[in-house]
């Protein structure tokens, strides 16, 4: 009230003073600025109601938007987390396996030279073995030389009057002798 007291009392006095003109400009603007001042006097309450509603749906809306925003982050943390985990376990699992084909493949190599040996010991007995029968059959091969060379010899010493092969043959005999 004290306002409105004292704008009607300026404009009396700028009135007065002729410092304003009439005019329709004039008129129009002073009707506009009444007819703010009236809204705002009596519409101002619920106006200001209006708003304070919008704003405090507003707020609530972002509030619930930066909730759902924080619980969806806090859910992308775990599943980070998850991830990471997991990618421990993908690289300790990598360390084993690596860890597992070194020690089966030394024990590997291991089962291999002992095998290698084991076939090379069986190859050396199957060699000697066979040393042996090839030695068997050269002593018997040689004694059946010698045995084809005595009977020619006293084949000859007996049959063919060659003084060598007759010399032999008594050399053989009086050898014999004297053994008996």
């Amino acid at each position: 009230m004290k306002f409105l007291f004292s704008f009607v009392i300026l404009f009396v006095l700028v009135i007065t003073n002729k410092l304003f003109l009439f005019n329709e400009e004039f008129l129009i603007l002073l009707s506009f600025i009444c007819f703010c001042f009236v809204v705002y006097s009596q519409l101002g309450f619920s106006v200001s109601l209006r708003f304070k509603t919008k704003t405090l749906a507003i707020q609530n809306s972002l509030l619930i938007s930066i909730n759902s925003i924080s619980s969806k982050l806090n859910e992308k943390k775990i599943l980070n987390q998850k991830i990471i985990d997991f990618k421990k376990n993908i690289n300790l699992l990598k360390k084993y396996y690596l860890k597992f084909s070194i020690k089966f493949l030394k024990q590997f190599i291991v089962y291999l030279n002992t095998q290698e040996k084991i076939n090379f010991l069986n190859k050396l007995f199957e060699l000697n073995k066979l040393e042996k029968e090839y030695f068997k059959l050269i002593m018997l091969l040689l004694l059946k030389k010698i045995n084809t060379i005595n009977v020619l010899t006293k084949f000859c010493g007996t049959n063919l009057f060659i003084k060598r092969f007759q010399t032999l043959n008594l050399i053989n005999k009086l050898s014999l002798l004297k053994k008996i």
